[in-house]
């Protein structure tokens, strides 16, 4: 499984600097995919009955976890989205 990932992200970074699929960047394929694995891992989840029994258990701190991290991701985007518009200012 490592080696399939890094495989694709050689592929990948390669076909990026080598500007063959530029028509890419109009479909915004992060942000897709972003939300696909989202999706499947809701699914996945979702499906394992041992996970969901155990819900009561572990909700609390699941929800803890979840929230920081979300309010987390959000904080660290801003401040790099706003760092990265000063620069490109400069």
């Amino acid at each position: 499984m490592l080696l399939m990932i890094l495989t694709a992200f050689i592929v990948g970074l390669f076909l990026g600097t080598t500007g063959k699929l530029k028509f890419v960047r109009k479909f915004k394929p992060v942000t897709v995919i972003t939300v696909l694995l989202l999706f499947f891992m809701g699914y996945e989840i979702g499906n394992d009955d041992t996970l969901i029994s155990k819900l009561p258990e572990i909700g609390f701190k699941a929800l803890l976890i979840a929230v920081f991290s979300v309010m987390g991701s959000i904080i660290f985007t801003a401040f790099y989205e706003k760092l990265l518009k000063r620069s490109d200012k400069k």
